[in-house]
């Protein structure tokens, strides 16, 4: 039976092919003692990883090194800010090579250790607040989309780009676009003119809704 994303299903499967070859690589490597290098940043899905990832090495004797990604660079005369790896070209990598240190045994086990709590925890969403990750619920984002959206019809990629640029949060478009199609349904926001491209589409505050 297909979900409530059908169109996206097909990708994800995809993608979770991929990382299910690479993770049988890695543990290959762990078994053959291979030190491995991680990088991680402060992108809740990053941090999520990395606990995840220190969760299984633990029965691992190998030596492991970690690069987090900083808050921000200074190339020339100016500032650069990253959200994620993502946001940093293939050629700016080995930049960020001084950044690296070894990972002890102990911090292995601290940071395995709040993985496990997070699985029990068990929440629907999972975000980084003053420095730790904890689990909140899936409408936790929303107030941006309230700062937002205004009784005033406005493209719907203006909306979520605004957020992006303005809250480097380490959340991707794709999901303030599905709270947007949950709030849509909720009958909370409004399609003033729709589109085939959804993210093409005018949308705005229905009716006298006040947030």
């Amino acid at each position: 039976m297909r979900g409530r994303f059908p169109e996206l299903e097909d990708k994800w499967k995809q993608a979770g092919d991929v990382y299910v070859n690479e993770l049988r690589r890695l543990i290959q490597f762990l078994e053959d003692g291979e030190a491995i290098r991680i990088w991680y940043s402060d992108a809740p899905y990053s941090r999520c990883g990395f606990y995840s990832l220190c969760r299984m090495l633990l029965k691992y004797e190998t030596e492991i090194h970690v690069v987090k990604l900083p808050e921000y660079t200074v190339r020339e005369k100016s500032i650069i800010t990253y959200s994620n790896w993502g946001n940093v070209s293939a050629e700016e990598f080995a930049g960020f090579l001084p950044c690296e240190k070894a990972l002890t045994r102990e911090e292995v086990r601290m940071y395995a250790m709040r993985w496990s709590e997070l699985s029990e925890d068990n929440s629907p969403l999972r975000t980084v607040i003053n420095g730790r990750v904890i689990g909140v619920p899936e409408n936790f984002y929303d107030f941006l989309l309230w700062k937002k959206i205004t009784c005033k019809p406005i493209k719907e990629a203006r909306i979520i780009g605004d957020i992006l640029g303005c809250y480097r949060l380490g959340v991707g478009d794709w999901w303030y676009a599905r709270r947007i199609d949950y709030h849509i349904q909720q009958g909370n926001i409004m399609i003033a003119e729709d589109s085939e491209n959804k993210y093409a589409r005018l949308i705005c505050l229905a009716g006298d809704l006040q947030i």
